[in-house]
């Protein structure tokens, strides 16, 4: 169980460290706020470690061979998980901040005047003003210098306005439903991996016995509802950075969120052989999970 709650919580980790990073050195912030990272923190320290460490041994845990005194912690089958998962979670995160949000002037959610920049979807961009408009020439307004005239206008006012900084680096008062979606993507892409961290030795069937352990429902299902309610609740949704969602919005969010259910099943025909233990290796049934249990079969029929 501890090696369930460790690849779900380093999966976890590589995704919101990268986020940060990514954010911080293209973007001058990070897409995730800082209430939200604490949201984030408490899914997975918490709720994940009870919803993990509280599965009851099966006959064929009780069945496996004991691991070796030098065995790692984290088995190559685990860090094939850990990696693949992250890795697809930074994809689909990734097009989102970047392929996602018109560049417009304005407020609002839906681009009402002149589209600088056409990304996929009506959306206007949450990004930082000044990462958007530097990929528009003569849109991002020039730093005001008293002896250039070209930073301010005819009556000597600064054409950057004194709260332009503020705005472009997240101070702003207004959340936009493009940064709003990126939250919630990643929220549900954990909640649902989540799902996938209960088998660690090669399963496909990750949703095996998942109806027998109550505190395991009760905590997926407990988390989505108050992610529910972080979005949608007015004054709640603020307080976290957020906006309203529309259904199609949650729809999309879902259905992202979901696909790591179905890929898991993929990411298990890539051989685990490609990727470090951190010492003792593995044992040897893990590269064949599906033989174990035929056995496992066969002797309950004698």
């Amino acid at each position: 169980n501890i090696c369930k709650f460790l690849q779900f919580q380093l999966t976890v980790n590589i995704t919101a460290c990268s986020l940060a990073c990514v954010g911080a050195a293209v973007l001058t912030e990070s897409p995730l706020n800082a209430i939200q990272m604490l949201w984030v923190n408490l899914i997975m320290d918490s709720f994940a470690s009870l919803a993990l460490a509280t599965e009851d041994p099966t006959n064929s845990l009780l069945n496996r061979k004991p691991y070796p005194r030098d065995q790692a912690v984290l088995s190559q089958t685990m860090v094939r998980n850990m990696v693949l998962h992250s890795g697809w979670q930074l994809v689909v995160l990734t097009a989102l901040i970047f392929g996602v949000g018109d560049v417009c002037t304005g407020h609002g959610d839906v681009c009402t005047g002149t589209v600088y920049i056409n990304n996929y979807g009506s959306l206007r961009s949450g990004r930082p003003a000044a990462y958007d408009f530097n990929g528009v020439p003569g849109l991002c307004p020039p730093v005001y210098d008293p002896k250039d005239s070209s930073t301010f206008d005819a009556s000597g006012a600064p054409l950057r306005s004194a709260g332009f900084c503020s705005e472009a680096h997240g101070g702003g008062a207004e959340k936009t439903q493009h940064y709003t979606m990126v939250f919630n993507v990643f929220v549900l892409m954990q909640l649902f991996n989540e799902i996938n961290s209960r088998k660690i030795h090669n399963e496909l069937n990750v949703l095996d016995g998942v109806l027998k352990n109550s505190y395991f429902i009760v905590i997926v299902i407990g988390t989505l509802l108050v992610q529910i309610a972080l979005i949608e609740i007015p004054g709640v949704n603020t307080a976290f950075g957020c906006t309203s969602l529309t259904q199609d919005q949650w729809v999309a969010s879902l259905l992202l969120g979901a696909s790591v259910i179905p890929l898991n099943v993929l990411f298990h025909l890539v051989p685990v052989t490609m990727f470090p233990s951190g010492g003792g290796g593995i044992p040897d049934e893990d590269e064949d999970e599906g033989e174990e249990k035929k056995d496992d079969d066969s002797k309950k029929k004698d």
